[in-house]
């Protein structure tokens, strides 16, 4: 992806490894940066997940982070150029 002729940002990143410091590199979220990220991650997992530093990348792109940790199951759904967001935790999400 990151060779290929796109360029541009993204509606929606599924980031990788629950969110670990080896998941959406500065040069990728350069060349692609997400408006929306969902991190799949356990509540006080032991590895740490997501990482500061990732969520700090993540946040200098201007992204709406959703965790399942803290927003509970997360629901994107995009139709007519319009994107919802739906989380069974409403209470954290903002």
């Amino acid at each position: 992806m990151a060779s290929g002729p796109y360029t541009g940002p993204l509606t929606v990143l599924k980031v990788t490894h629950h969110g670990s410091n080896t998941s959406s590199t500065p040069l990728f979220l350069s060349r692609f940066p997400p408006k929306i990220a969902v991190i799949q991650c356990g509540a006080d997992n032991p590895y740490g997940h997501p990482t500061p530093e990732t969520l700090d990348r993540l946040h200098r792109t201007g992204t709406k982070i959703f965790r399942n940790d803290e927003h509970g199951d997360v629901i994107v759904t995009i139709k007519d150029q319009k994107v919802d967001v739906a989380v069974t935790k409403p209470e954290a999400a903002f």
